[in-house]
């Protein structure tokens, strides 16, 4: 978790070193949102990549090692019921970002542990028509649209099956919360008016250089991307040295 006071005081102190101009809270909370996604989503590149370069004995210094201590908070399971002679299918959980992967958890009470292969529709449809690819419930399947997960082969009518479905859940909004007084913007860090970044401690640096590369767009401030840029720089070098 990174602190979000700490991180809007640190924008604030950059972006008015030289004057360049005030960053309200509306303003640095839509930004936070964005800054804080963007560098999430990076992860599962970073990710793919990791699993091609040389490994070391060295945890701390194992790129894998690191991008799982700062992923593994958003590491989610849930359970579903598919009934027998029922359509097959149900919602993506409302605070999903990635299934991961789905498998049987349970027929009848019979735990199997069996994966489910993800098709996309047209593999959907290459596979029903061929009776030596269609699914069957020791080789189920599943499609995703925007909301919903189908799971073939629906099970007869008596005969339920749980899933297990693994997937990556969203990061929650962060939100610098605050009470105005004599026309001033106090900070609240009350848990019902403010919300922390989810992110990994280490992303702190990184969520206020963001920030202030979104700012110098927002309020026209060429110059505070140049202090953005520079503080990226400057965390690279210690980084290396």
């Amino acid at each position: 978790m990174v602190n979000i006071d700490t991180v809007y005081q640190k924008v604030l102190a950059l972006a008015n070193k030289e004057q360049r101009g005030y960053i309200t809270p509306q303003e640095f909370n839509l930004m936070a949102d964005k800054a804080q996604m963007e560098i999430f989503d990076t992860y599962f590149y970073d990710l793919k990549m990791a699993y091609q370069k040389p490994k070391t004995s060295i945890n701390h210094g194992d790129e894998m090692e690191l991008l799982h201590k700062k992923m593994y908070p958003f590491k989610a399971t849930t359970n579903v019921l598919i009934e027998g002679g029922g359509t097959g299918t149900v919602g993506i959980p409302g605070n999903s970002y990635y299934i991961d992967s789905i498998s049987t958890s349970d027929v009848n009470n019979a735990i199997t542990g069996r994966e489910v292969t993800e098709l996309n529709q047209k593999e959907y449809i290459n596979a029903i028509a061929n009776p030596l690819l269609a699914p069957s419930l020791a080789r189920p399947i599943y499609i995703v649209t925007s909301n919903t997960i189908s799971i073939f082969p629906v099970p007869s009518t008596g005969t339920n099956v749980y899933y297990r479905i693994d997937y990556w859940k969203k990061p929650s909004t962060p939100n610098w919360g605050y009470v105005v007084v004599k026309g001033r913007a106090l900070y609240n860090g009350s848990s019902s008016a403010s919300q922390h970044f989810s992110l990994h401690p280490s992303e702190e640096e990184a969520l206020v250089t963001r920030i202030l590369q979104l700012a110098g767009v927002i309020i026209q401030k060429p110059g505070i991307v140049e202090v953005a840029m520079a503080e990226k720089a400057n965390t690279k070098q210690d980084q290396n040295d």
